[in-house]
């Protein structure tokens, strides 16, 4: 009988051991009782006492190179059989780490299963010896082959073969931070996961298509689902399974930390690249954090000084005296705190709608006069500088934005443990700091998926624009990236995602023209099916390619001078109907519609229903958000009562369709084997669809959207509209 732990771990010294690494009494239950569905039973488990962990020796880092592979090969599967078996270490530090890898080990069992072969999970110490096998992990044998994965960095991973065993080992580990707050998720590193996936992928034809878990979940949420069964992954299927003989790689991915809100670790996240945060804290605006906004009515004079009074502080946006001394001590105590908490980096950036203190003190400060930008430059540079004595091997991150988006001018080199957030990670943003010396390098701030003036829940960016980024961060050695918006509109734009996260596989070599097709075939199968969702998707991403390229957030032509040099720039697009109407218009809904409806009535396997189900859905949406707009723009030309009573309808029949996509406790229905909605969005109700709510450049609140039709018919009834 198998046996998990799921207890979280009360505090940073002390982890819940439990009876073997992996939550099982026994061994031998644990190769008879696992499947490719996962555990059979579950009990409650039994704990130990809790014991210190050691301090973990230094140890130099392993250096792997990749030899050329010889013509020879391994064959781990052939006609629906295979020798080999999956093997995990024995022991792991926590229960959380012990439950990833075991889903990790049903994931490579799966693609075995799904090809014919029924391969068994099993702990080092109970392998058949005379079994090859697949060494996930920390195992003793890779061990004795010479791979501490303790000397791999952030997520790199090793895949090598000796003789006929194969090691697929990164570095697994728990979070080394204390969260400063229950709400605050701090992340496992699961190497293992991430070299498994990419394995997977390579050699035995996994395609991570959509997300297995919902957000905030790690791969060892994959325990409660049916891996074969799940629309999210395809096994492509394998007649015969090969690695090179002489396999010996050393993978290091080009990010470190990939990651939005909400953040997510499951397999289709590390696949593609998208890595959360492990023992770094993101702040972005973070002088609030040292000096909130409550200290206001105790301490006005922590705060700016603008037209002769102190200003009041609003939530998010509250602006300071940065000549005060407890307001600079108070940032490096802030920052200093979570070091001391056990994180390896910590953000520094200044407020957003940054607004300049007028005190004299502050005018004074660092001797830069009027020059906002030149005083914060210097301050974060001595902020730097003490945090790199007072907790050195620990980093900061200073964010460049707004005010600090061009480099500093009175220096040309930051102290050592400094690394740069760029805002801007355009050519014309990344040009200036060529000539600046940032020891800890770069990482970006990327707004693909903020909308300007459309919605979140319509398409933003196009395969060739993920493309063209991914190279241009690449080149440019951008290491780590937050993302102002996930990007989960996946039906619509799951292509996009796809792209985006195979083009950091291989910057130089991956090209959107190729992986959209590879998305294409792996995701509808049946070749005429996928064929006719690639001419959907080829209709809808030219549709809006001049948003995704141009107008979209921070974009070249996202903003404009009417007249140069009067002023400040304005945006281009300021109504959004304009855009939706331009964006969206008949003929090119009615394409739409042809393409997918045709993939419909194709389409046979449950898995492909599945997905074109999820287009659908969002694609339905996009039809009624459009509609109202065409309607509401015939209305505003002829204002006559036959056009505002279409405009009603279709206002009524967007609402009803929203309405159905919510049960009556208001969480998303689940359309087909998907383990969580994927659209609606997680979080988001019936009135954020609606478009109740204004957001960041998302300003519907008082539109068409959410006119009271009821009333609106009484008027209309009553001669008064």
């Amino acid at each position: 009988m198998l046996v998990r732990t799921n207890r979280r771990v009360p505090q940073l010294f002390t982890r819940t051991v439990p009876v073997n690494a992996y939550g099982w009494r026994n061994h031998r239950d644990l190769v008879h009782s696992w499947d490719a569905h996962g555990p059979r039973r579950t009990d409650k488990a039994r704990e130990v006492s809790e014991v210190p962990r050691m301090k973990p020796a230094v140890i130099p880092t392993v250096i792997l190179f990749a030899v050329p592979l010889s013509a020879a090969e391994l064959t781990l599967l052939r006609d629906g059989k295979s020798d080999y078996q999956i093997v995990l270490p024995d022991r792991q530090d926590t229960p959380e780490l012990a439950a990833c890898l075991s889903q990790t080990a049903r994931l490579l069992q799966t693609a075995f299963q799904a090809n014919g072969a029924a391969v068994r999970v099993v702990l080092e110490s109970q392998r058949e010896a005379a079994r090859p096998s697949l060494w996930l992990g920390d195992t003793n044998f890779a061990r004795k082959q010479g791979i501490d994965v303790r000397g791999l960095r952030d997520w790199s991973y090793v895949l090598r073969a000796f003789g006929r065993e194969v090691v697929i080992a990164g570095h697994d580990h728990a979070a080394r931070a204390v969260p400063g707050s229950p709400g605050r998720q701090n992340w496992d590193r699961v190497g293992t996961a991430k070299a498994v996936a990419d394995f997977a992928r390579q050699f035995l034809g996994v395609r991570f298509l959509y997300p297995e878990v919902p957000p905030y979940a790690t791969v060892g949420a994959a325990a409660k689902i049916d891996l074969l069964a799940s629309p999210a992954i395809e096994f492509l299927p394998m007649k015969t399974i090969v690695v090179p003989e002489g396999l010996n790689v050393l993978q290091t991915p080009w990010l470190r930390v990939n990651t939005s809100h909400p953040p997510g670790a499951g397999f289709y996240d590390l696949a593609h690249n998208r890595f959360p945060r492990v023992d770094e804290v993101f702040g972005g605006h973070t002088w609030e954090w040292a000096v909130p906004a409550e200290l206001f009515a105790e301490h006005p004079e922590y705060f700016a000084l603008v037209n002769g009074s102190r200003m009041q502080p609003r939530a998010g946006m509250a602006q300071y005296c940065l000549s005060n001394e407890d307001v600079r001590e108070r940032i490096y105590r802030d920052l200093a705190s979570w070091l001391d908490r056990g994180y390896a980096s910590v953000d520094l950036g200044q407020p957003d709608g940054f607004q300049e203190c007028q005190c004299p003190k502050c005018d004074a400060l660092y001797a830069t006069g009027k020059d906002w930008a030149e005083k914060i430059w210097i301050f974060n540079r001595l902020t730097a500088e003490r945090l790199e004595k007072s907790h050195p091997g620990r980093r900061v991150t200073i964010m460049s934005y707004g005010l600090t988006a061009l480099p500093p001018k009175s220096f040309a080199r930051f102290p050592a443990n400094t690394c740069i957030m760029l805002t801007g990670t355009n050519e014309e943003d990344i040009a200036p700091w060529r000539s600046i010396e940032v020891p800890g390098g770069f990482t970006g701030y990327l707004y693909n998926w903020c909308p300007n003036l459309g919605t979140r829940y319509t398409p933003m960016r196009t395969p060739g624009y993920v493309e063209k980024q991914v190279k241009r961060l690449a080149a440019n050695k951008i290491q780590a990236l937050y993302r102002d918006g996930p990007g989960q509109l996946f039906g619509l734009e799951g292509p996009v995602y796809y792209v985006m996260g195979r083009m950091f596989d291989d910057p130089e070599k991956n090209t959107a023209r190729a992986l959209l097709p590879e998305f294409c075939e792996a995701a509808f199968r049946d070749r005429s099916v996928a064929a006719s969702m690639r001419g959907f998707y080829d209709e809808l991403y030219r549709a809006i390619a001049l948003y995704s390229d141009h107008l979209g957030t921070r974009c070249d032509l996202w903003t404009i001078e009417v007249l140069p040099g009067e002023g400040r720039p304005q945006k281009t697009v300021q109504d959004p109907f304009q855009l939706l109407a331009f964006l969206y218009p008949p003929r090119v809904l009615a394409a739409l519609e042809s393409r997918l409806s045709q993939a419909e009535r194709l389409a046979t396997a449950p898995k492909v229903k599945t997905r074109l189900t999820l287009v659908r859905t969002e694609f339905e949406y996009l039809k009624h958000l459009a509609r109202v707009v065409h309607l509401h723009q015939a209305y505003e030309i002829v204002p006559d009562a036959a056009s505002l009573d279409r405009l009603l309808d279709a206002i009524d029949a967007r609402n009803a369709f929203i309405a159905q996509l919510y049960d009556e406790r208001g969480n998303g229905v689940l359309a087909g084997n998907w383990s969580y909605a994927l659209f609606p969005f997680p979080g988001h109700d019936a009135r954020h669809l609606r478009l109740a709510y204004d957001g960041y450049q998302e300003p519907y609140a008082n539109t068409c959207f959410n006119w009271d039709t009821k009333a609106k018919r009484r008027a209309l009834a009553s001669g008064k509209e």
